[in-house]
């Protein structure tokens, strides 16, 4: 087999043990409907390919995705703003800036959307960040939703819903929750 073959087909593999995971989807579809009706604001954020790929779905969501007369949508990505995020890791400290973010815009009942492919490990010292946005959002009663592979790490654990991907490739988990992004857009233009 040649390399591109084996990748499209891990890929395909990893996105049909997605399948199962639906129901958990669209149960998530739906709970962000109900905060964007309620008037909550959705905050999505990642490291690395997971920022882009948060920016891209929040891109969709607050320009259009299939349905192009439909409404924007409150989703907000995370450090966006460069001048803040650098100064802060200049003067501070990176994993801190991200929750001083979300405490700034956020209020209780929000929800915020992770994106990790490897769900964080202290010990390691990987995605301390995302461990701190999760911890500082539950601490002000903001909802956590994490999308994770390699087990889920640390994340799966102190998120309020996770959905952990079933494979341990990096390239994989990204596509997967791309997959999930879409799915999650696709439900909303239905519903707005």
């Amino acid at each position: 087999m040649s390399l591109i073959f084996d990748h499209i087909n891990k890929s395909i593999g990893t996105l049909e043990n997605l399948k199962s995971k639906s129901k958990e989807i669209e149960m998530i579809s739906k709970f962000l409907e109900k905060k964007v009706k309620s008037g909550k604001k959705i905050f999505v954020y990642g490291n690395g390919g997971s920022f882009a790929d948060a920016s891209h779905f929040v891109g969709e969501l607050t320009a259009t995705y299939d349905k192009k007369n439909r409404k924007a949508l409150p989703f907000y990505l995370l450090s966006s703003n460069l001048a803040s995020l650098t100064a802060w890791s200049n003067d501070f400290n990176f994993n801190d800036y991200v929750s001083r973010e979300l405490s700034c815009f956020s209020t209780k009942g929000d929800v915020v959307l992770i994106l990790s492919t490897s769900g964080g490990n202290t010990k390691n010292q990987q995605s301390l960040n995302l461990i701190k946005l999760a911890k500082n959002a539950l601490k002000n009663r903001i909802y956590v939703i994490s999308l994770l592979g390699k087990g889920g790490g640390e994340l799966k654990k102190i998120s309020n819903k996770s959905i952990i991907i079933n494979s341990k490739n990096t390239a994989n988990i990204q596509e997967s929750q791309k997959v999930i992004c879409h799915s999650i857009c696709a439900y909303l233009d239905k519903k707005f």
